[in-house]
């Protein structure tokens, strides 16, 4: 079993070849032949910038604290790809999998599926098999020409905006909120973290071409900061007081209030989620990588940023938590995201930057972000391997020091690797 995993996982990771191709003809012939699969469930579709994969824990964690089946298939992995298909709390089995694979592989076409498009069938057939009362499906990469936008969703999210995938998703904030807004559909209810009026205009003109209502942070309800990690969230229909969540970052509470807002939205469709549940799902929830403490003497914490906004975020957090704190930075990013802005926000926080490659066939070369840093007048070194970066970094620090890994979603298992960190 564990050969035919590995060996099975090894095929899946071969179709990287053809890199992103977006589109959904092959998704939806694939998903055709296979019976619909997707089709077969509830859905809670969520886009975004920044937060998706967090507003989606939320929201499924809350679900498996009401006692309902929930599913929850988020992208990337940090050291499993079954961490992608999550099942009533658990990674999906090795052998639901396999089976899921074998039907796919029967069937694909091998000279056009991409990577993302035969995990995305692989997972929806798993998902159909566990029969979940919902399933909460996060987007790849934009939303309109997506692989999982062939879902018809109970209630569809798009949290906030930042430019970012410009050769995928066009230049400029409307460009890429065009694409993010092609999600929406025809009268289903959208929740929505859509910060910026460039962004925001493109989102409400197309809910209202679709009569869509929509539901605006900000708005319409919100997530108030009322101590470190606690919070209140308030609506027109539901107050609550005293939430707490184990995630530190004022974002992460916005994250939680989307969640919340989505809650209210299944509630009105007459699933059952008692305050308490929601409660203890916000409370629950802990996703790894999201300004995520892996050890101590010196603390190295690893954040997932990797667009302007999210980086403006967590330069914010690290200064309420770490006041006049200069960090010790490993920095690797991808080379289609908005990379330079990214390294002109984090570079001014850091004492000294490592740059290293993401674990992905889109990275930037360390060297070419370590001139950008050394030209924000930070010290800056290029090494070819995380590890390598990392324990350069561990051998530079004191035991006072901070370690502080950003820059890229693929950097996080790589990191906590390092440190000794495994995903459960």
């Amino acid at each position: 079993m564990d050969r035919e995993y590995r060996e099975t996982i090894s095929f899946m990771y071969s179709l990287e070849r053809f890199g992103i191709l977006l589109g959904l003809d092959n998704i939806t012939r694939l998903l055709s032949t296979m019976g619909n699969p997707e089709a077969q469930f509830p859905v809670v579709h969520v886009a975004g910038s920044n937060g998706k994969g967090s507003t989606a824990s939320f929201i499924y964690h809350i679900l498996l604290e009401s006692g309902y089946k929930a599913a929850l298939y988020t992208s990337p992995h940090l050291n499993d790809f079954r961490e992608r298909i999550r099942l009533n709390g658990s990674l999906v089995s090795k052998e639901s999998l396999l089976t899921a694979i074998r039907k796919v592989r029967s069937i694909y076409d091998p000279e056009r599926t991409t990577f993302f498009e035969f995990s995305t069938a692989a997972a929806f057939d798993c998902i159909a098999r566990a029969k979940p009362d919902v399933a909460v499906i996060e987007v790849g990469l934009g939303g309109r020409l997506d692989a999982t936008n062939t879902v018809n969703p109970l209630v569809t999210v798009i949290t906030d905006i930042s430019r970012e995938h410009e050769d995928y998703l066009g230049a400029g904030l409307a460009s890429v909120a065009q694409e993010k807004a092609g999600i929406i559909k025809k009268r289903v209810p959208l929740i929505t973290g859509a910060s910026r009026s460039e962004p925001w205009n493109v989102i409400e003109r197309t809910a209202r071409d679709l009569n869509v209502q929509v539901h605006k942070f900000g708005r319409d309800f919100m997530g108030l900061r009322t101590g470190k990690n606690s919070f209140s969230y308030r609506s027109q229909s539901l107050v609550l007081e005293h939430l707490s969540t184990s995630m530190p970052g004022s974002f992460q509470i916005k994250n939680a209030a989307l969640a919340i807002a989505v809650i209210e939205e299944l509630r009105s469709l007459e699933y059952r989620i008692p305050e308490g549940a929601i409660r203890s799902g916000i409370e629950m929830t802990r996703f790894p990588g999201r300004f995520e403490l892996l050890r101590s003497q010196p603390d190295v914490i690893i954040d997932g940023a990797h667009t302007p906004e999210g980086a403006r975020l967590l330069k914010s957090t690290f200064s309420q938590l770490y006041p006049g704190v200069k960090p010790l930075l490993l920095l690797g990013m991808l080379r289609d995201k908005n990379y330079e802005q990214l390294i002109k926000i984090l570079s001014p926080l850091a004492r000294e930057v490592v740059c290293v490659p993401p674990q992905s066939n889109r990275a930037l070369l360390p060297e070419e972000a370590a001139a950008i840093v050394r030209a924000q007048g930070v010290p800056a070194s290029a090494v070819m391997d995380i590890e390598e970066g990392f324990q350069l970094l561990l051998k530079k620090a004191s035991p006072d020091d901070i370690i502080l890994a950003v820059g890229s979603l693929y950097m996080i298992g790589p990191v906590r690797r390092a440190c000794g960190v495994q995903d459960n």
